[in-house]
């Protein structure tokens, strides 16, 4: 489908990223990989970058991605890889919302060998593929949420590792599962022995207000320490607290950043509620039926959320 020529990838650094470079590395071993933390930050790489071909995955169709991918398309070709939810549409754009990022490069690249490794990346994404239903039935769920957490702890280690998010990507290319590949599990291990995913519960459970339904995190500038947990650790305190949904407001002067979590299946579907939302009320957002991010106008950061709990 693809040609050989020079290629990059761009890519979220979380664990559907990491198994989505992995993916791609597996059918282009030699191509650079760089890892992001939003669209914004994937428009302004893409523009910066000099492949003969660039792909995205794992990284929501946004107005500004898709100028960015306009402008650059006048010159290489641009595939996008995505499974957030998106009202916008583009020849250049492959958009799955069924499946992870990860199990959707698998398919679009005509990939093989990994079958268990990007089953993780459905799993963690809560989506019910055929390739996670026939892991299950291989390997059983268990497992397959022991090697997901493996990987989930291993880079949340360190979150601005970039290095190891590469080495643990071309570790999985083999088609080795996290534990059997050295650097993973010994990052693992190390969060295990510090205790950081109980430490982030007790963090955030200090930080959060409640507002109805939700539980509500707020700051300005450097987010308070969760280590590396962030968001994960966020949904699960408002679960514990008996809370339907979690938002982490990163309060600036003139925009802010949010995060929105659901805590149970069903209710409002977090990424059409976020990209209605900022279509009103700007500035750019959306994501998943459960999880979803935006900038929005930090006035408009109160508004967000009783919306959001007139749907609840």
């Amino acid at each position: 489908m693809y040609d050989e020529r020079s290629r990059e990838l761009i890519t979220r650094g979380n664990l559907d990223g990491i198994v989505s470079a992995a993916v791609f590395l597996r059918r282009f071993p030699r191509s650079p990989v760089r890892f992001v933390t939003s669209p914004a930050a994937a428009a302004g790489l893409l523009r910066s970058g000099g492949a003969e071909h660039a792909f995205l995955a794992d990284i929501a169709l946004t107005p500004s991605l898709a100028s960015a991918v306009e402008e650059v398309g006048r010159h290489c070709p641009v595939t996008l890889i995505d499974h957030h939810e998106s009202s916008l549409r583009a020849e250049w754009a492959v958009i799955d919302v069924s499946t992870s990022a990860a199990g959707l490069m698998y398919r679009q690249l005509a990939v093989d060998g990994m079958d268990a490794t990007v089953s993780l990346a459905d799993l963690y994404e809560n989506e019910d593929t055929p390739l996670l239903r026939s892991m299950m039935d291989r390997m059983g769920i268990e497992t397959l949420r022991r090697e997901t957490e493996v990987l989930d702890f291993a880079w949340r280690l360190n979150v601005k590792d970039d290095a190891f998010r590469l080495a643990a990507a071309e570790g999985l290319a083999s088609g080795l599962l996290p534990s059997c590949v050295a650097e993973i599990a010994e990052r693992h291990a190390e969060m295990v022995r510090r205790d950081g995913w109980g430490k982030a519960i007790d963090s955030v459970r200090r930080c959060l207000r409640r507002d109805g339904t939700t539980a509500v995190m707020e700051f300005s500038g450097r987010r308070p320490s969760f280590h590396g947990f962030g968001s994960r650790a966020l949904a699960e305190a408002a679960r514990r607290d008996g809370c339907r949904y979690a938002v982490m407001i990163n309060r600036g002067e003139r925009e802010s950043v949010v995060s929105l979590r659901s805590t149970a299946p069903g209710g409002v579907d977090l990424g059409r509620f976020v990209e209605s939302f900022t279509a009103e009320h700007g500035v750019e957002g959306g994501g998943h039926p459960a999880s979803a991010g935006a900038r929005i106008p930090s006035d408009s950061a109160e508004l967000l959320i009783e919306q959001l709990e007139a749907l609840a």
